[in-house]
């Protein structure tokens, strides 16, 4: 009984931060900016630092879904409820666990976020909440299941990979846009070769460049994550392969997520963004480097 009631606690938590999850994504990426293109500043003796304070978005720019902090809620009760369940119950998963202090870390945050949202105006937070509350959540669920991977399908094999292989073809061309950004807004900058600048877009096409190819990239690289969490207990060993790549690649999702965040919330775009995307980028090449010096045995997070 005790068992059965931690898996449905688990089902629901999972289908709540899904959904959760889904909605404040939405609310992110439909966050619209401007920036001023090229033709802005040629004649005009302005920088493209100089931006009309009309075009920057507030901070309630793009307010969350009013049923995300909802779902937000009742996944984290459902996440509450398994790892109580499961841990000083079915004793699936071990109380001194890394992944089990993670995951009341999360709660914590959660319960945190839900009380101050509306004070301190931080709904586009939920972007990043709602991932990591489903990340730990799984986490903590594969810990109990050593062997499991003897029964990893091909299909969840093809998910993970496949979504971290489009995330990153995805990341490669907003790295790219970013980079012709900042040559873009140097060239302008210094006013040099001004005649030449019809050879590169406009600021605001590849600035709207970045965000989309970002926008498209960030559900995969999550996707990716939370699959990932399968392999979760190989980080309970110790293999310094395992942590770097883990790091790495929660590094590249946080940075990501950062920066469409502070594009919704606080107006962040342009250079910051810029750079923001090329460090995000700079994560994930590592962990590909990673993958090529020292390949992994198997198929793996």
């Amino acid at each position: 009984m005790p068992e059965a009631l931690s898996g449905i606690s688990f089902v629901l938590a999972l289908l709540f931060y899904g959904a959760a999850s889904a909605l404040f994504f939405l609310d992110v990426a439909r966050s619209r900016t401007r920036l001023p293109s090229a033709t802005d500043f040629v004649g005009l003796g302005v920088g493209p630092h100089h931006h009309d304070p009309a075009a920057r978005p507030s901070a309630a720019a793009a307010p969350a879904s009013r049923h995300a902090p909802l779902l937000l809620g009742l996944g984290a009760l459902g996440h509450a409820t398994y790892v109580t369940l499961a841990s000083f119950v079915a004793r699936v998963c071990p109380v001194h666990s890394v992944h089990f202090m993670l995951s009341v870390a999360s709660l914590f945050a959660i319960g945190v976020y839900l009380v101050a949202r509306r004070r301190f105006r931080i709904d586009a937070l939920g972007l990043l909440i709602g991932p990591l509350g489903l990340a730990f959540l799984l986490g903590t669920f594969f810990l109990g299941k050593p062997h499991a991977e003897q029964k990893l399908s091909p299909l969840f094999i093809a998910a993970h990979v496949m979504a971290n292989l489009l995330g990153i073809a995805l990341f490669l061309l907003a790295g790219a846009s970013a980079a012709l950004y900042l040559v873009q807004e140097k060239r302008l900058k210094q006013k040099r070769h001004v005649e030449r600048l019809g050879s590169l877009p406009p600021l605001d096409t590849l600035d709207r460049a970045v965000h989309r190819f970002l926008s498209a990239g960030f559900p995969l690289l999550t996707l990716g994550i939370v699959t990932g969490t399968y392999w979760a207990h190989r980080l309970e060993m110790g293999n310094t392969e395992e942590v770097m790549r883990a790091i790495f690649g929660y590094a590249t999702w946080l940075l990501i997520a950062l920066v469409l965040l502070l594009r919704a919330a606080a107006g962040w775009r342009g250079r910051r963004a810029a750079y923001g995307t090329i460090a995000g980028l700079a994560c994930a090449a590592a962990v590909l480097v990673i993958y090529l010096v020292r390949p992994a045995a198997g198929l793996g997070g």
